[in-house]
């Protein structure tokens, strides 16, 4: 296993439930191990399996959402 940590900057989270949201779809995706998002710094920090899913497929979750990534 090849893990990889990564942090992504959000825009577009305006509250709590954004932040919650964002980290349950992110830690439900194949391949990530640990997910972390912060509506305080607009990021998310995550540690994935590079074997399994890539730092674009996970920017990509997150736009699916309705948001932005940096």
């Amino acid at each position: 296993m090849s893990h990889t940590n990564t942090t992504i900057t959000i825009e577009g989270m305006h509250c709590h439930a954004c932040e919650v949201l964002l980290t349950d779809v992110l830690s439900e995706t194949e391949g990530v191990t640990r997910a972390s998002v912060s509506l305080k710094t607009g990021t998310a920090h995550v540690e994935f399996d590079a074997s399994k899913v890539t730092e674009s497929a996970l920017r990509k979750a997150i736009e699916a959402e309705g948001y932005k990534t940096k």
